[in-house]
């Protein structure tokens, strides 16, 4: 049994987890903790507001399998309530390090700075947005409780929280050696459950393997790949799933969003007789508002806790158990009936109107695809530049695609950058968007990073506006982006024409620093995805104000 400091545990368990920098603001009560952090060579990357903290280390979560944020206590921890919920909400394992007051005040009244309630308050705000909590007042159980909460992050990919009082952070603690971490046995019911599917497979005629996010979160986009091979089956990717199967590989045939999407992957899933649903939890933005029309008896569902095949749900069989056990299936045991063909869907056309001149969502998604590549990852904020992205031939994409939080898209891509620095991010965001976060591009060229920024500047909550009407509070002022990112060292321009968009794409390419693009376009251009859900939407809404 050796002795340590309790921040020095902490910092062993991160590193150990594969993570390379935390994210943060310093304050007052975790500054002990930045210094700890300082002399066991871990940095941090200082951002300029804790919802950007947030964002960072979640899209650094995504990539890398840990992302750690570090916040002081009140002021700061709850100004990241709403990222870490987020991240919550699509399962991204981010840990929140929060400093707090000393022990020796706790039986005290919470009569000190950045004391909202009691000294609890924010310790049960956060327990409603993580997966696990603590608050180390203990030395003797804090080894176990750091411990739990890294494990449950990392088992269920949802946020942890660890409040670490000023006075506790250099306490020595006794060390016992971890055990190995126990492998789990498989459910019983995985086995029944894999019968009844192979069963469905043999007699289905025009079956689909419909993908979602939980296979990129727990780590099973390989084994995918795999069994989709073993049995030749077409592959869609749900909104938030996208890139969590290559576009590029010949089982994908394309995104599926429900009546929003591309009509012909709609008609081909909805027609299908079996579609397996892996990791694609069923929520009303993977279905495209419940517009998706998937038939219970001839679904397969399998999210990370319960399997369900029609009308029969299997409880406690996780996502990783039923695909290494079909995949099992499937490669030892495929019959040439369970071997499928691969329609031919093409790429839903996006063609900018014939014979203008002036720049279009649909302008900018074709010169975008004819970049796309290996070198870049596509981080997207809400809106129309989320449905534009989703026509981008790309194979990370990163975006708040179910919970929907806007002022995402440019911190998200510095953490996307930092976490991946072979890829340089392209970060699709909207004025809305960027008016909320955006300065963090000074961040970006503080830090070197080479983000391409492009700014979808329409002066308007356009989303919004499409599916309500034009009202004043959905307008916003036309800000000169192109000279806010040449005030923090990056370069930038502005485009209003297709060409001059190209141009500057084209300069942005060559580019070594941060490079923002100010896309000028109409108020009244948006992209087909979301003109056909702002048509759908906007007649209910129409409807229920009138």
């Amino acid at each position: 049994m050796e002795k340590t400091r309790i921040a020095d545990y902490l910092f062993k368990r991160i590193k150990e987890s594969g993570v390379d920098c935390t994210f943060g603001i310093p304050g007052d009560f975790i500054l002990p903790l930045y210094a700890a952090q300082a002399k066991l060579g871990l940095k941090t990357v200082v951002m300029t507001h804790e919802p950007s903290v947030g964002y960072a280390a979640d899209a650094y979560a995504r990539l890398k399998g840990l992302g750690i944020a570090m916040v002081t206590y009140g002021a700061g921890g709850l100004n990241m309530i709403n990222p870490i919920g987020l991240a919550y909400a699509e399962e991204s394992p981010v840990i929140v390090l929060s400093g707090s007051p000393e022990t020796r005040y706790r039986s005290q009244k919470p009569q000190l700075h950045h004391c909202v309630k009691s000294f609890n308050t924010q310790y049960n705000v956060f327990a409603e947005v993580t997966e696990s909590q603590t608050i180390l007042t203990n030395p003797v159980t804090a080894q176990e409780d750091i411990d739990r909460i890294f494990d449950t992050t990392q088992k269920h990919s949802r946020p942890g929280y660890i409040e670490i009082p000023r006075d506790m952070v250099n306490y020595e603690i006794a060390v016992t050696e971890r055990a190995p971490a126990s492998v789990e046995s498989p459910s019983p019911a995985v086995h029944e459950a894999i019968v009844d599917i192979i069963e469905r497979l043999k007699n289905a005629q025009k079956p689909v393997m419909f993908v979602g996010v939980e296979i990129r979160r727990f780590h099973l986009k390989d084994k995918v790949i795999a069994l989709a091979e073993a049995l030749n089956i077409p592959v869609v990717t749900s909104i938030l799933g996208k890139a969590s199967f290559p576009e590029t590989h010949p089982n994908f045939i394309g995104n599926y969003f429900g009546q929003f999407g591309n009509p012909k992957v709609r008609e081909y899933v909805e027609s299908s007789d079996c579609i397996i649903s892996l990791g694609t939890v069923l929520t009303e933005m993977e279905t495209a508002g419940y517009t998706a029309k998937l038939e219970t008896e001839n679904l397969i569902q399998s999210t990370a806790r319960e399997v369900t095949v029609g009308y029969h749900t299997y409880r406690g069989v996780d996502l990783r158990s039923l695909v290494n056990e079909l995949l099992s299936r499937a490669t030892s045991k495929v019959k040439p009936t369970m071997r499928y063909t691969i329609p031919s869907i093409p790429v839903e056309d996006i063609y900018p109107p014939a014979g203008t001149k002036e720049l279009t969502v649909a302008g900018m998604i074709e010169d975008l695809n004819g970049v796309m590549g290996e070198q870049y990852s596509v981080v997207s904020d809400v809106g129309d530049c989320l449905y534009a992205g989703m026509s981008l031939k790309t194979d990370i994409f990163i975006a708040p695609g179910y919970y929907s939080s806007m002022g995402f898209g440019v911190p998200a891509g510095i953490g996307a950058q930092i976490a991946n620095p072979k890829r340089r991010s392209i970060i699709l965001v909207g004025d809305g968007g960027f008016q909320m976060t955006g300065m963090e591009i000074s961040t970006a060229a503080k830090l070197g990073l080479n983000p391409i920024v492009i700014v979808f500047n329409n002066a308007s909550y356009a989303m919004l506006r499409f599916i309500d009407q034009k009202r004043d509070y959905y307008d916003l002022p036309r800000w000169d982006y192109s000279a806010i990112a040449k005030a923090v060292g990056g370069k930038g321009v502005q485009a209003t024409t297709r060409a001059d968009f190209q141009k500057a794409l084209r300069d942005a390419e060559k580019s070594d620093g941060l490079f923002l693009i100010d896309a000028v376009i109409s108020e009244d251009d948006i992209s087909p995805t979301l003109r056909r859900l702002t048509d759908h939407f906007g007649a209910k809404v129409k409807a229920s104000i009138s």
